[in-house]
């Protein structure tokens, strides 16, 4: 088999840039030209191809020209934010013959030379679960872009600390990894200073770890969390304010990269729940309302009939990486990282949910975020990045709480679907209460109130009337379409109700579909947590799955190219040749459905599950 960590078309060295007469001839190529540049931060050493036969196009155009049709490319640990070496895999969609492989340093480096087009893209390291995502090319220099590798064997560092913050009450424990932002070096000594008073000095490894005692306003019902701030300084460098912190009695990490210079900066923090900031607001409930209208033909007709078996029996293909925009006004954005989907849910559920929610309704949300992540990557809003990171679009920021990680854990894989084969446009918002309280001082967002207090709808927009006791005497500070995200807190920590329940109460009416309330849960594509993770690569094509090991059994179904898998077990089928070289192992990812190891990337080329 081929490795899944680097893959080789030919032999040979590489060359910095291929003359440019070479690269506008369309002759054959020399074996062994190289895509990745050395610049401010260098990066690899090998990228050799195969000869184009005679008479046929470069399968990648090098260029001279550094600045064009190129983009700069950082590698990171999800978790520490430590700078990685990786591999890279690179192939035009649809050619996977055409594949390059690349190393790349730590430092990061600049990718150029690619023709128009969108390739594939395929990093790994090793102890890393690889990622793999799309890179689109034109004449333009493309948007810096860093992938965050999540590492194979899981860190129980998250949960030791909010153990530390469990041993008093109302304790919460800030931790985080500093670097140089250029180099991605950890910066020793920098000095940490929450705004509880507690100081910290960053070790060898740039980590800091503060823990301070906080008080909760217990004369407030359903109060947020109070807040707090994060100074972090290093001499030569401008210093970072993190501002409107949750505390929240539990553990929180930052990855911070601080600019050399001079000054300071300030990073609101402020969370989407309690932000007073109406214009954006509006920006956000205008969006959303367009995408709704976008998706009013997924709607049940009068008289249609679905039953929540027609999704949960079928593995919904969910995405296995995510382009999220950063550096961000409203949608427009000037950089990119790339996470696992489970990652991005785990790092961003946070900053739609409020942390300290009960437990069942972090998990509710993880489902509700992770669905409406999954949904950009099949309707990005850029080329270059499936969705931002703004109240545009939902909100992200690389922070982990040890709550959040773990209720994205809980609900790995697990989607909502409306045809049982896509990921639904999965709205929610702060309160869908259908009542406008004139005393509570805030602006209703839903334009349709015909439900009346004590309901959840906007029957005018296809979302029916849905009775949500819970919401009752609440203002309408949401939409009415799809999850009300304090609903699902009173539903959890009031009723008693689970996460399923919760999910399907807002979205399919507890199995009584109507209008767009008709979205289910699915299995989570036969995720099974004992398996092995594995991620479709066929570089553009469906991929088949079978109800045994091997091609003459019957179709089932179909998974897209990049879909996340579980690899329940293994066994020997049909010899097939793929991405991966020739293989006669086939992956099993739920009862009765097989997919070939040759099409599957594991980041081995050895068996990762136990024998079928």
């Amino acid at each position: 088999m081929t490795s899944r960590r680097i893959r080789f078309s030919s032999p040979g060295r590489c060359l910095a840039a291929a003359p440019a007469p070479l690269a506008r001839s369309g002759l054959p190529w020399l074996a062994g030209f190289c895509t990745l540049i050395m610049g401010s931060a260098f990066a690899g050493q090998s990228a050799p191809v195969a000869p184009a036969a005679a008479g046929e196009a470069a399968r990648i155009a090098v260029r001279s020209d550094a600045s064009a049709a190129a983009f700069d490319l950082r590698v990171r640990d999800s978790v520490s934010g430590r700078a990685l070496p990786a591999q890279l895999s690179l192939a035009p969609v649809g050619r996977a013959a055409d594949r390059q492989s690349l190393d790349l340093a730590a430092a990061g480096g600049r990718v150029a030379g690619l023709a128009r087009g969108e390739y594939r893209l395929t990093v790994s390291a090793p102890g890393y679960l690889p990622v793999v995502t799309t890179v689109h090319s034109d004449a333009a220099l493309g948007l810096p872009t860093t992938v965050w590798l999540a590492p194979k064997l899981e860190s129980e560092a998250l949960d030791l600390l909010a153990l530390k913050a469990a041993e008093c009450r109302d304790c919460s424990v800030l931790s985080g990894h500093v670097y140089d932002q250029r180099s991605g070096q950890p910066l020793v000594g920098a000095r940490v200073r929450s705004g509880l008073g507690e100081r910290a000095t960053t070790d060898a490894d740039g980590y800091f770890e503060v823990r301070g005692k906080f008080a909760q306003d217990a004369s407030r019902h359903e109060a947020l969390p109070p807040t707090t701030s994060l100074d972090i300084e290093a001499p030569g460098y401008r210093a970072q304010r993190l501002e409107g912190l949750s505390l929240v009695n539990d553990s929180s990490h930052f990855v911070v990269d601080l600019q050399r210079g001079s000054g300071r900066s300030v990073e609101k923090r402020v969370h989407v729940q309690a932000d007073d900031n109406a214009a954006a607001r509006r920006e956000r409930e205008a969006v959303m309302s367009k995408l709704d209208a976008d998706n009013a033909g997924q709607a049940m007709r009068a008289g249609q009939t679905l039953a929540a078996a027609q999704v949960s029996a079928t593995a919904v293909s969910v995405p296995s990486s995510i382009r999220v925009g950063t550096s961000c006004s409203g949608r427009s954005c000037s950089g990119v990282s790339v996470y696992s989907l489970e990652d991005y849910v785990a790092k961003g559920l946070d900053e739609e949910w409020i942390p300290s929610w009960h437990a069942q309704s972090l998990a509710a949300g993880a489902v509700a975020y992770r669905t409406y992540g999954a949904y950009f990557v099949a309707h990005p809003i850029s080329s270059r990045y499936d969705i931002c990171n703004t109240t545009s679009c939902q909100v992200f920021n690389a922070d982990s709480v040890s709550a959040t990680v773990a209720a994205a854990k809980a609900t790995a894989g697990v989607i909502l679907s409306r045809d049982g084969k896509s990921a639904a446009f999965s709205e929610y918002s702060s309160e869908n209460n259908a009542w406008d309280d004139p005393s509570d001082g805030l602006s209703c967002s839903n334009n349709d109130l015909s439900c009346g207090n004590g309901n959840n709808g906007s029957p005018r927009n296809n979302w029916p009337c849905l009775s949500d006791s819970v919401g009752k005497g609440k203002g309408c500070f949401g939409h009415g379409r799809g999850m009300s995200q304090w609903g699902t807190q009173r539903w959890a920590a009031n009723n008693g109700r689970d996460w399923k329940w919760i999910t399907d109460h807002y979205f399919n009416n507890n199995d009584k579909p109507a209008g767009m309330r008709n979205a289910f849960r699915s299995n989570g594509g036969g995720s099974n947590p004992g398996g092995a993770p594995g991620t479709v690569d066929t570089n553009g094509t469906p991929l088949n799955v079978r109800s045994g090991p091997g091609t003459g059994h019957s179709v089932v179904g179909t998974l897209a190219d990049g879909s996340s898998v579980t690899i329940q077990c293994q066994t020997n089928g049909t010899s097939v040749t793929g991405t991966f070289g020739t293989s006669s192992i086939w992956n099993r990812i739920g009862s009765g459905r097989f997919i070939p190891d040759a099409y599957t990337q594991t980041g081995s080329d050895s068996r990762v599950a136990p024998d079928c």
